[in-house]
């Protein structure tokens, strides 16, 4: 017996076992959330450098009313954004509704990449 808790002892030694704190909910929202701001900020600095070179001074967004592929473009950007400061502020109970309300926060963020993208087409 002795024999067997000295070799077990042994083992724990030059094998430990690791144990992994599982992140709550909220930790994983959070990190998703930052995650997608880094990405929205890109896209924002991309579309100040655009309106400074085309020597737009300011664009007005406001309920979606846009003309041009530029005030779209910051139309999305500022609506990304807002969807991902509400996003913050939730509390999910569950991991489904956690993933189902990501899905549509990243179809946000997609659109606001594309808009962007049609905007330094033009």
């Amino acid at each position: 017996m002795r024999g067997l808790i000295f070799a077990l002892s042994l083992l724990a030694v030059f094998f430990p076992i690791t144990v992994y704190a599982v992140p709550s909910l909220g930790e994983v929202n959070q990190k998703i959330c930052t995650r997608f701001e880094e990405d929205v900020s890109r896209m924002a600095a991309i579309m100040e450098e655009l309106r400074t070179r085309q020597g737009i001074q300011e664009t007005r967004v406001a309920f979606g009313n846009v003309d041009t592929t530029i005030e779209t473009a910051d139309y999305w950007i500022t609506y990304t954004a807002e969807a991902i400061a509400f996003q913050r502020a939730q509390n999910f109970s569950s991991e489904n509704k956690l993933r189902n309300s990501l899905v549509v926060l990243k179809g946000k963020v997609l659109r606001a990449k594309g808009e962007v993208e049609k905007a330094l087409e033009n």
